[in-house]
């Protein structure tokens, strides 16, 4: 009975599918293609989010840019910061900059503190230093070569010469110039005028010449101790009297091609002897113990000389301090004609540590544009801006009508003669050797010969030692 029953329920289960066959076959051709187009138009919806994925960077990425935390620049970087993230975000970049303050009161603590972090694996991606810094970063491989992201720079749009300074290596990039503070002449016009001598020349390519600046500062000095007038302040460093002046004499910038020191050279000896023979013989600059109690700028400012050779960081006293005589700027003075301006930039830097190279780079680009370099000039932060545009719409503000037209001129025209001193994995340490020295021979117990012994010996000493500790 049960085999019986078995064969029968057999029979009726292959019909059953015979019949599911011939309804497949009947409108099967259709139904499958339907699902052979639903799989292929999902395939391509997900061909399409991972394409936008990739084309939008759908992650986002937070970077960190170190800052030494000195209180009265932070609210400068952070504007600039601000504005670069407002940038960042206008132009669809999933990207934000987030500042780390490095607690430090100077720049080799600060340094210290970044290494150790690199060191740790924990790299901020961006950050900012001291240009003299950067020879030994760029040693240690602790900045990113960034020569090849920098052609989708726009150089026109800034000071070119800037670029110029110790984060440029070997023609390579490491380092974009984050502000400036550049050498100027400043002189007493009162003073000139009272004397009916023509005032120096606004002309860096036909500046006034170093024979004629000493004849003038003889007729400025005169009186006793605290009364004294003297016709020149300005400071026989090595980054000036080796560097910019020696360049304007046909010398060399402090160094030969293979770093040994070329400050005994003739034309670099002339501009020491120029200094020498003004403090010796006329007496016309003012000496360390001329300086103790006050400062040779605060004696410009005092109306007690009659030219001063300093920097930028002086324009906002210029502006605001100076009451009783008007300021002229003028060309630094050169031994042949063109002069040169001793040039002092930190450097925005790429972390080498840094586990997002391409997004850093956008981020620089962004802390690069105009709306951020704005930002930052509105503060006073960081030196002078060296985006032409920004520099050009704030200048006439930083002296207010303290100055001419013919002396603004004068101060822009600086930013395309200036020259970098050539920072290197010694220099720092030889230069503070070097000034440690420097009073001995302004005070007259060292001959300016023997002080160029001395400090050529530095030089080298420093050099040697610098080589065998990297060896």
């Amino acid at each position: 009975m049960r085999p019986r029953q078995g064969k029968k329920g057999l029979l009726m289960l292959v019909m059953a599918f015979m019949m599911v066959v011939m309804a497949a076959c009947g409108g099967g051709s259709s139904n499958s293609n339907s699902a052979e187009n639903q799989t292929s138009e999902t395939q391509q919806e997900v061909t399409s989010d991972n394409e936008n994925k990739d084309s939008t960077s759908s992650a986002p990425v937070t970077l960190t840019f170190a800052m030494q935390a000195n209180a009265n620049e932070i609210a400068g970087w952070t504007a600039m910061i601000d504005a670069a993230n407002k940038k960042l975000k206008a132009d669809g970049k999933n990207i934000t900059i987030k500042i780390e303050k490095i607690n430090t009161s100077t720049w080799p603590e600060y340094y210290q503190k970044v290494t150790a972090q690199i060191a740790a694996g924990k790299s901020p991606d961006l950050g900012r230093i001291a240009e003299s810094f950067m020879p030994q970063i760029i040693k240690k491989d602790q900045a990113l070569d960034i020569t090849e992201m920098m052609k989708s720079l726009d150089m026109s749009k800034y000071f070119e010469n800037t670029f110029k300074n110790a984060g440029y290596q070997d023609g390579k990039y490491y380092g974009l110039p984050s502000g400036i503070y550049y050498m100027l002449m400043y002189y007493n016009k009162d003073m000139f005028k009272a004397k009916g001598i023509a005032e120096p020349s606004h002309d860096w390519n036909n500046a006034i010449s170093f024979s004629q600046v000493r004849d003038i500062a003889k007729q400025f000095t005169s009186g006793e101790g605290s009364k004294k007038t003297f016709g020149l302040s300005a400071g026989p460093f090595l980054s000036y009297a080796g560097g910019m002046f020696s360049l304007s004499n046909g010398g060399k910038n402090i160094f030969n091609e293979d770093l040994t020191p070329a400050i005994q050279e003739p034309a670099t000896k002339e501009v020491y002897q120029w200094f020498d023979d003004m403090l010796r013989v006329d007496k016309s600059v003012p000496r360390p113990t001329d300086t103790k109690i006050m400062g040779g700028f605060d004696m410009f400012k005092a109306g007690r000389i009659a030219m001063a050779i300093d920097g930028t960081w002086y324009i906002g006293s210029v502006k605001n301090d100076i009451k009783n005589f008007n300021v002229g700027i003028a060309a630094i003075p050169a031994g042949k004609g063109q002069a040169y301006s001793s040039q002092f930039i930190d450097n925005f830097l790429i972390w080498k540590g840094t586990k997002h190279p391409q997004e850093s780079w956008e981020a620089l680009q962004a802390i690069y544009s105009k709306e951020a370099w704005d930002a930052l000039a509105k503060t006073g932060v960081g030196g002078l801006p060296i985006h032409r545009e920004t520099f050009d719409e704030i200048k006439q503000s930083l002296f207010g009508d303290k100055i001419s037209a013919e002396d603004l001129d004068t101060f822009t025209k600086a930013l395309d003669h200036t020259v970098s001193v050539p920072y290197n994995a010694f220099y720092e340490e030889a230069d503070q050797k070097i000034n440690a020295q420097l009073d001995t021979w302004l005070l007259g117990k060292m001959s300016v010969d023997e002080f160029l012994t001395k400090s050529t010996q530095i030089l080298l000493e420093t050099k040697e030692k610098t080589e065998q500790k990297a060896n």
